[in-house]
């Protein structure tokens, strides 16, 4: 995956002398992770920044899928930002190609972080493209709203129970509806219904156009 602009390069292994752990040399973030960007940086986000952010997030998915393959852990935390709006997917260490055949082990282990992981999953059911989809709902109200998702209650069976009912974060932070409709149509419960990733990357690149004319129309308005 060294090939996509939005994937981090791994330039090797290495490993640290004083604990023994291996660790990947990768570029250094110096944002940090998308969850910290947020923390530090929401309120100086316009909607260009956001809408930037998560194209770039998109097309780093498309990337890994147009390679056949599923990220599996799609979260905040993976992804790394050397700028406030330049994002890339980190941690494809439990990459798998999407013709993958799960086996009842695989079925059983529900891998992630809770509030990322697909209701289909949680069932029971295996990881596929449109689960990486789901999560990309998740981080897109995340990144609009400036919120982690279900910040306020017990990340616990009971979440995953109400999640696989239907339960999807909620906030009183306006969202346009254009990037609303993204969100819903990722986090749909049936996973036929979500955008594939170049629907995806498609929808959000055409969305920073039209904000980027709209910055524009009004610098240059008489």
């Amino acid at each position: 995956m060294n090939s996509s602009v939005r994937v981090v390069k791994c330039f090797g292994i290495t490993r640290d002398p004083k604990t023994n752990n291996f660790m990947m040399v990768m570029n250094y973030a110096t944002f940090g992770n998308l969850r910290q960007n947020l923390n530090e940086n929401f309120d100086s986000m316009d909607w260009s920044y956001k809408t930037i952010n998560l194209a770039t997030i998109a097309l780093g998915i498309k990337d890994i899928h147009n390679k056949g393959l599923i990220h599996h852990d799609l979260h905040c935390g993976n992804i790394l930002n050397y700028g406030k709006s330049d994002s890339s997917i980190a941690d494809l260490g439990l990459c798998q190609h999407a013709n993958h055949e799960p086996t009842q082990d695989d079925e059983r282990q529900v891998y992630g972080v809770l509030p990322y992981v697909a209701p289909e999953v949680l069932r029971g059911k295996g990881y596929t493209k449109a689960s990486d989809i789901y999560g990309f709902g998740i981080i897109t109200h995340e990144v609009v709203t400036g919120l982690p998702p279900y910040y306020d209650v017990a990340h616990d069976e009971s979440l995953a129970v109400r999640i696989c009912y239907g339960l999807r974060p909620k906030s009183n932070y306006k969202i346009p509806q254009l990037i609303l409709d993204i969100i819903q149509q990722c986090w749909d419960a049936d996973p036929l219904k979500r955008p594939n990733a170049d629907r995806l990357y498609d929808l959000l690149k055409n969305l920073v156009k039209i904000i980027m004319m709209k910055i524009h129309y009004f610098i240059i308005k008489p």
